[in-house]
């Protein structure tokens, strides 16, 4: 997990409107010293990190995502699919799969790519980690 960073970033107004800058937590997976990966088409930033700022940005679901998580692991619930504005996320004890919210299952070339897939352990630690960064950030 040492590659994921948490950080807030600052969104400007446009030129001459009368709104406010936005502020908002983000995650990014950072590609280690030496690395030539393209951060930003690697698989952690386009799934985990993306669902984490896009639809896990309240303690509270953070919370609810988390508890699902560890009935999941303790065997009292076999399934979970959490539906959110950027990403559909099925929770099993085999694992975490990703997939766009604006892709149905019908559209087999974007449904379930292996590269949306995680271990429950995985997300869970990024998760929980996500989750006491937002909380630290009230």
């Amino acid at each position: 997990m040492k590659h994921i960073h948490f950080l807030h970033r600052e969104q400007l107004p446009v030129p001459g409107s009368q709104a406010k800058a936005v502020r908002y937590p983000t995650c990014e997976w950072r590609a280690p010293a030496g690395d030539a990966s393209d951060a930003a088409h690697h698989p952690w930033n386009r799934f985990v990190c993306s669902w984490l700022t896009s639809d896990m940005a309240d303690v509270a679901h953070c919370d609810e995502v988390l508890h699902v998580m560890a009935q999941i692991e303790a065997g009292t619930r076999e399934t979970w699919f959490v539906d959110g504005n950027a990403f559909n996320v099925d929770l099993q004890a085999t694992g975490v799969q990703f997939n766009p919210s604006n892709v149905g299952p019908e559209d087999t070339a974007y449904w379930n790519q292996a590269q949306g897939r995680f271990t429950l352990t995985e997300v869970q630690a990024v998760l929980r980690l996500w989750r006491d960064f937002l909380a630290q950030s009230r």
